[in-house]
């Protein structure tokens, strides 16, 4: 698809002095020929706007000789400006732009043009709906007047605390426009309470804070124009190119910038929850409690966490020295590894995208973050909000398909963090290899849930269902099957029932808390795994809405489809075991789980449990439960993964450790 920018100029023919004259002017050759010349050559396609669709006006002054740094120059200009004549002299209608429609938003300079656009109420709802959508804004020279004219709908200024640059006070006065206007740029920018950066008069000067992009004179013109194209683009080679310059640059390493990115991101989840809220609906139909708990409030306690302990964790840990080697000191000091690539499931669209990249920007990395094309709406969401809020040289979203990944996968991370499945998780290691490249996998796997005799049914049933059924069943470390030990399953199976009544009603499919299947290809996948065992409760479903009822299966052959891999679905198959060897012998036979869980009242079981079986986790009483304590680690082993993350735990896997000894000469 070929990207669109809009130039938003006016066709004003004279500038209105401050003691009433008319002055005329235009806007500035320099500053639309050279952004214009960029965005062509990078592929744009350029709408230029005007107030009413009057015809734009040049300034002449700014077509000499003089103004241009020679004849040549302002050959080549006038040249260029001749080459777009067409869309100059006829240009769209302002009032009647959508700025959805395009990718960027560029404003050139002019002195008198400045103060229409700062009055004009079609620009200001153009740059308020710029900014808050997270595209990128370009404004040059006197072009920030325009802001002024930016309100929201409660009156408040969207520009209020950006940090921006544009012509100063010392040049509006060492170019003699000072005296004349009714205002200056840098005054009336400061008064509403932009953070200004004043640069040295008539000196090349450009400013980037989240999607807002400033220049301070004609001469940042071209510079900007390149800065917003490198930061649109989305091609692997482009998007990794920028983010290692970034880290190279060390902006990334003091704790400072960490901090200020993950009080960013903090944000971005308060201020557009209700976004994602809407966006995880329409992928998965989650409801807003569910959606708010999981996706959004567990990744708030993730980087509330992170901020509170960060500063301890980055202090370098003091080592041992041996006699032999003294007098020394030895240190370990946890090094950002560089550029980590992030790539998300479908799930949890959000937190599984989020999480991840809290530890990433803790460690002071870069990040590539790429949503999973299955939930195409969180996707959209995280691409468009993303670099509103966070710092766009170190952090890139890439959305996209099969032919993205590929494309990402070629290139060289220092760590890819990958969640999903296990068939992709090979093709992500052998990529990784190429490079040397360490890998996260998180990945998932048939989690079982033993129970044995004389435990409280009741309360066991409540907690198995509401850790199943979270997300209809859609959740890696969700209970898979149950390990029913002795006569325990006809009364644990009935329990069962009880318990999906009481969480959704005689009709889950009413609740609008109880979620969808992603799509009909899970879906016909899930339906097809009910043809064997007897269903205790649940087993309807529509493929039109992707619903599936919260099933439970009694009766279940172990050689039956639906044990034989991961469920990933609201389907709970019940095993009858004799007694805990067999239980054991079972789980052991299998692939690792992600998880294992049990209800006993036993120390022997707990201890049995602990020793001899081998899972990424190990939970008694409670399942899912281990997610949300930030002090334990998160991940596989095994087929259902590998490494490790949450909390300090990703600070370890998103840096070196690097040891330093240092020896005096004397």
């Amino acid at each position: 698809m070929t990207a669109a920018a809009l130039f938003v100029v006016t066709g004003a023919t004279h500038w209105t002095l401050a003691d009433g004259t008319a002055h005329p002017t235009g806007y500035w050759a320099e500053e639309l020929a050279e952004p214009h010349r960029v965005f062509r050559e990078a592929g744009y396609e350029i709408t230029i706007a005007t107030p009413g669709g009057v015809a734009a006006t040049v300034d002449r002054a700014s077509l000499t000789a003089a103004a241009n740094g020679g004849q040549e120059r302002a050959d080549a200009v006038t040249a260029y400006l001749d080459s777009i004549r067409d869309s100059l002299t006829a240009p769209a209608t302002l009032e009647e732009i959508d700025p959805d429609a395009y990718d960027l938003v560029f404003y050139p300079g002019g002195h008198g043009p400045m103060e229409d656009l700062a009055v004009n109420e079609a620009s200001g709802r153009i740059l308020t709906r710029a900014l808050d959508s997270g595209r990128p804004l370009g404004v040059v020279c006197h072009a920030p007047a325009a802001l002024l004219a930016a309100r929201r709908e409660d009156g408040s200024w969207p520009f209020a605390g950006y940090r921006m640059t544009a012509f100063t006070n010392a040049e509006e006065t060492a170019a003699g426009l000072a005296d004349r206007a009714e205002w200056l740029v840098q005054d009336r920018l400061v008064e509403l309470g932009a953070d200004f950066a004043e640069a040295a008069p008539f000196t090349p000067h450009t400013v980037v804070d989240r999607n807002l992009y400033t220049g301070q004179n004609p001469a940042s013109s071209a510079a900007l124009a390149h800065r917003l194209v490198e930061a649109l683009a989305t091609d692997a080679d482009s998007v990794v190119k920028r983010l290692r310059a970034t880290f190279r640059s060390g902006r990334t390493k003091p704790l400072a910038w960490r901090l200020d990115q993950l009080r960013a991101l903090r944000t971005l989840l308060t201020e557009q929850s209700e976004a994602f809220l809407a966006a995880l609906n329409a992928d998965l139909g989650k409801g807003a409690a569910e959606a708010y708990r999981t996706e959004i409030a567990f990744t708030l306690n993730e980087l509330d966490h992170t901020v509170r302990h960060l500063e301890e964790w980055l202090r370098p840990k003091p080592a041992a020295v041996p006699d032999a080697f003294l007098p020394a000191q030895a240190r370990v000091v946890r090094d950002p590894l560089g550029m980590v690539l992030i790539i998300a499931p479908w799930n949890y669209p959000l937190q599984l995208a989020l999480a991840p990249l809290v530890g990433a920007l803790a460690a002071g990395n870069t990040a590539v973050v790429k949503p999973s094309e299955l939930a195409p709406a969180t996707s959209a969401a995280i691409a468009r909000l993303l670099p509103r809020y966070l710092d766009p040289q170190a952090v890139a979203v890439v959305e996209g398909a099969v032919p993205e990944t590929t494309a990402l996968l070629e290139q060289r991370f220092d760590h890819i963090f990958y969640t999903g499945n296990g068939a992709v998780g090979r093709i992500v290691m052998a990529a990784a290899a190429k490079h040397l490249t360490p890998v996260t996998l998180e990945l998932g796997g048939k989690s079982p849930v033993v129970v044995e005799p004389g435990v409280d049914l009741a309360v066991t049933a409540q907690r198995i269902a509401r850790g199943k059924f979270l997300n209809a069943g859609q959740t890696c470390v969700a209970p898979d099957y149950v390990l029913a030990v002795g006569d325990t399953a006809p009364a644990l199976a009935a329990e069962l029932a009880a318990a999906v009544r009481a969480a959704y009603g005689d009709d889950p499919a009413g609740d609008p808390e109880y979620g969808r299947i992603v799509n009909e290809r899970h879906f016909d996948r899930l339906t097809a795994l009910l043809a064997e065992g007897r269903v205790v409760t649940g087993g309807t479903h529509d493929r039109a809405t992707r619903y599936l009822a919260p099933t439970v299966l009694a009766d279940v052959p172990p050689a039956a489809p639906v044990m034989q891999e991961e469920i990933f679905g609201p389907i709970l198959p019940i095993i009858t075991v004799p007694d805990l060897d067999a239980a054991i012998a079972f789980i052991n036979e299998r692939d690792k789980p992600l998880a294992l869980y049990a209800f006993t009242d036993s120390d022997r079981t707990r201890q049995r449990l602990a020793e001899e079986t081998s899972s990424g986790a190990l939970v008694f009483g409670l399942p899912v439960s281990h997610l949300a304590v930030p002090e334990l680690p998160f991940g596989g082993v095994g087929e259902s993964g590998m490494g490790r993350y949450h909390g300090e735990y990703s600070i370890d896997t998103f840096s070196h450790a690097k040891a330093v000894l240092d020896k005096p000469l004397g």
